[in-house]
């Protein structure tokens, strides 16, 4: 009987105790402990936008029914405002939208009962807002890009000029890009490798804010003749170049080619007799382009070179050491059609 007596007792107190702890989880429930963003690095366009949903969590990370506050820290940069065209019923899940408005970098604040949390927006330009020196630049002559307090050039910065025109790239720094003008259609060229100083490690394309329009050409008609070739500097220092941009004569000038075939332009260059050079031409399109060199009694003393560079290759290229004096760098339109832009590089290889 006593025995029976224990046991029951002891029974007793075991339901107790249960009934005492109830969930076990139940303490942890609660308020908002957490705070769950879809993104927490956005890249946005200026002018343009992306979706930022918001989700509160308890400790458990059950969603919440909670009110949220969204801001900008800089809403001059992006903006923030709620997604009034996918909206929510319960109350758990809501939507947003970032817009982009100018260049840089700022985020966006998430509160909720006392907890919060942010991404990060960087927002993006679609133009280069950078400076030129001429905005009717002289087709061959140079013309100069600068950079702004965000944006800057690098080793790789170029530019392409309205209709998918190639500059050549004289000189960069991060401050400025000095380029020879392509001959080309009017619009905003379009601006290569430009570095995005508050993204580390970006770097986009991007066309220039402004219209630009090449106008004339540098050498006009001087470069279709032998007496009115305009000269070439050549380069002074081992391993440099000297670089040029140029297009074809408007008229036929068959007479001054040495395989008379119609369009040639034509440069003089003065040679000190003791260095070898490399001349390389490479030009735009699908043209047979033949480039030789003559001695100072012009076509008729053509292929001094041996006439390495008259072949079907592109770029054409030949290398040797002229004689001291007067001598004529050829560009022969072998095969039309005739190119728009004719790249030149004058190397000095010893």
């Amino acid at each position: 009987m006593k025995r029976l007596r224990i046991v029951r007792v002891l029974s007793g107190a075991a339901f107790a105790a249960l009934a005492c702890r109830g969930d076990p989880t139940a303490s942890l429930r609660g308020g908002a402990k957490s705070i769950d963003l879809s993104s927490n690095i956005m890249f946005i366009d200026s002018g343009s936008a992306k979706p930022l949903q918001v989700v509160v969590r308890d400790e458990q990370l059950n969603p919440l029914a909670a009110d949220v506050t969204v801001s900008s820290a800089a809403p001059t940069i992006a903006a923030v405002a709620s997604d009034t065209l996918t909206p929510t019923a319960n109350g758990v899940i809501h939507n947003y939208v970032v817009k982009g408005i100018i260049p840089g970098p700022t985020k966006i604040v998430v509160q909720s009962g006392g907890v919060s949390d942010s991404t990060r927006v960087f927002t993006l330009p679609i133009r280069f807002g950078g400076g030129i020196s001429s905005l009717t630049p002289v087709g061959g002559d140079t013309v100069v890009f600068t950079a702004t307090t965000q944006f800057k050039f690098t080793e790789t910065s170029g530019a392409s000029f309205f209709g998918g025109h190639a500059a050549t790239v004289i000189s960069q720094t991060a401050e400025s890009l000095t380029v020879l003008t392509p001959f080309s259609l009017a619009g905003a060229p379009t601006l290569s490798g430009i570095n995005v100083t508050y993204v580390p490690g970006l770097t986009l394309s991007l066309p220039l804010h402004l219209s630009v329009t090449q106008t004339g050409d540098m050498y006009g008609e001087t470069d279709s003749g032998y007496t009115t070739a305009p000269t070439l500097a050549l380069p002074t220092q081992t391993d440099s170049s000297t670089k040029y941009q140029t297009d074809m004569v408007v008229d036929s000038n068959q007479a001054n080619c040495s395989e008379g075939s119609g369009f040639c332009a034509i440069f003089k260059y003065v040679a000190n007799g003791t260095d070898s050079l490399e001349f390389k031409v490479d030009w735009e399109g699908s043209a047979d382009i033949d480039i030789y060199s003559c001695d100072n009694t012009g076509v008729a003393g053509c292929f001094e070179d041996s006439g390495n560079g008259a072949s079907s290759n592109q770029p054409e290229k030949f290398s040797f050491l002229p004689p001291a004096g007067t001598h004529y760098l050829v560009l022969e339109v072998f095969a039309p059609p005739k190119p728009a832009n004719l790249y030149i590089t004058i190397t000095k290889k010893n």
